[in-house]
């Protein structure tokens, strides 16, 4: 049980970090496309755009390998 909390709780913790982490990056790196002819007619309606599963899928694979990383980790060294 012990294990399972390890790896449950290392893995929520990578999660949140990561997920935190890309959208700090991808808020940093974007750029509006304004375009300053239409700006005296601005939309009522905000369109967001398609999205997609992958980025979510990469991450958690990711948060996945660390964690299961991090708790062989912790086991090997509670062993010695």
């Amino acid at each position: 049980m012990k294990k399972f909390l390890v790896f449950a709780g290392s893995f929520t913790l990578v999660f949140v970090v990561l997920h935190v982490l890309s959208g700090m990056l991808l808020t940093m790196f974007y750029t509006p496309s304004i375009q300053w002819e239409e700006v005296s007619s601005l939309q009522s309606q905000v369109v967001f755009g398609k999205t997609s599963f992958m980025p979510t899928f990469v991450i958690s694979f990711v948060a996945l390998v660390m964690a299961f990383g991090s708790s062989k980790l912790i086991d090997k060294k509670a062993v010695h």
